[in-house]
């Protein structure tokens, strides 16, 4: 069987992606977001990544390299395959627990609105479908109404309370415009001395305080930023 599969070389061994599209190829490239990839090179051996808005999962393929556990979250169906599908071409799946859901204030089921259901795009909004009065349209998040998909969404807050779950000592939220919701529903998390970072994609409207302040809240302090990318972490007592 011939597949679509792009290698790239990193510092630690080749990573293969599944490049049925556009998207999903130019994003295998490594080279949107390189201090992300600082960023995960600065976690200790054992430490515990969760991918928040995984896409096609750049960023989880990289942790896990590195050697990390993995958690990698992903709502649309269309970037869960291919997500997968990475997991499977470099053998992964030992390190990694790729799940097809949301991340939300509080659990329940609700739907996904999405721009589309392009391949390794974004843009979606869970729980909330957008309208010419909202501030997402306004700030350029797309048009997350085009199609609805189901999907089951949790608070980081009730994933740590499972059984089997492992506490994250790392986050990465890119989820463009629920930001908020997600940071509302980890309070306790966040707030947990094990927590070491997290980074977050902030745009510049009214959410923005928001973010800042329950982040300052909960101990986490501005250590880096880069573009939209904010990067948060616990100072060291």
């Amino acid at each position: 069987m011939i597949e679509p599969v792009y290698v790239k070389a990193t510092g630690y061994g080749p990573i293969s992606f599944y490049c049925p599209a556009t998207w999903p190829y130019s994003r295998s490239d490594m080279a949107k977001e390189p201090h992300t990839l600082e960023w995960i090179d600065t976690f200790e051996p054992a430490d515990v990544f969760w991918d928040v808005g995984a896409n096609v999962g750049v960023f989880t393929l990289y942790a896990a390299k590195r050697g990390h556990t993995v958690w990698s979250f992903e709502p649309a169906a269309v970037n869960f395959f291919v997500l997968a599908r990475n997991i499977e071409l470099n053998s992964m799946s030992d390190r990694v627990t790729f799940l097809n859901v949301a991340v939300a204030a509080t659990s329940k089921l609700d739907a996904l609105y999405m721009s589309h259901t392009l391949v390794g795009g974004a843009q979606h909004q869970f729980g909330r479908q957008q309208d010419d009065t909202t501030h997402i349209k306004r700030h350029s998040y797309g048009q997350a109404n085009k199609f609805r998909q189901p999907v089951f969404g949790y608070a980081i807050d009730d994933l740590v309370k499972l059984e089997g779950v492992p506490f994250p000592n790392h986050i990465k939220i890119d989820v463009d415009g629920n930001e908020v919701e997600i940071i509302e529903g980890a309070r306790n998390t966040i707030a947990d001395p094990r927590l070491k970072s997290l980074l977050v994609e902030i745009r510049p409207d009214d959410r923005e305080i928001r973010i800042r302040t329950m982040l300052a809240t909960a101990g986490l302090q501005l250590s880096d930023q880069h573009g939209l990318n904010h990067i948060f972490v616990r100072p060291v007592s």
